[in-house]
């Protein structure tokens, strides 16, 4: 079990770190386009990338290596694990009673719309 729980572990970091790399990356040419960095900086577009990636691979290390964070995903995939999830006719049955109930919810607060606005042309008229 414990393998398989490290293997979710390291993914969910590598998620993580992707995600500040990406972050990072458009933050970076959101932040050049005010300064006009592009015309300052030689090959600031290949500077930007490898910064990105740099702080994401950063990012994987620390969060791989800091045992409060290790264990703590450890625990959130151990009680996951423990969750009863439906199965899918039950999702679709669910699924089906929402929309019809969003439906009916629709017709009556358009019913009700359109007395409202009907009252209201009477007493302007």
């Amino acid at each position: 079990m414990e393998t398989q729980n490290q293997k979710w572990v390291t993914s969910s970091f590598l998620a993580v770190s992707i995600l500040v790399g990406y972050l990072l990356f458009a933050a970076a040419f959101q932040v050049s386009g005010l300064f006009d960095l592009e015309a300052k900086i030689k090959n600031f577009e290949l500077t930007i990338r490898l910064l990105a990636i740099g702080v994401g691979a950063l990012t994987f290390l620390g969060l791989y290596k800091w045992g409060t964070a290790h264990q703590f995903m450890s625990e959130v995939v151990d009680e996951l694990s423990k969750v009863t999830w439906p199965l899918s006719k039950d999702t679709w049955n669910s699924t089906w009673v929402v929309l019809v109930f969003v439906v009916i919810a629709s017709a009556l607060i358009a019913m009700i719309d359109w007395v409202w606005t009907s009252f209201i042309h009477w007493v302007l008229g």
